[in-house]
């Protein structure tokens, strides 16, 4: 089974994502939140980033005592 990864879906200009959706789920939509006034692309990114492993964390882990075959 492929890994679930995170696929950007919107951007502001060209540069900076802005959402972000599970390749595994996508129904799941990701919205980059920013601390400060002006976007800046590494906050962006990170905050993406942050709310895409949380949900792998959640969604996708393997159940102990079940074997996940490939």
């Amino acid at each position: 089974m492929k890994q679930p990864s995170l696929r950007v879906t919107k951007w502001l200009g060209y540069n900076i994502p802005v959402e972000g959706v599970c390749t595994a789920c996508p129904d799941v939509t990701f919205k980059a939140k920013a601390v400060g006034h002006r976007p800046d692309r590494e906050e962006y990114k990170l905050s993406l980033q942050s709310l895409f492993d949380a949900h792998l964390k959640q969604s996708h882990m393997p159940v102990e005592g079940h074997d996940v075959k490939d």
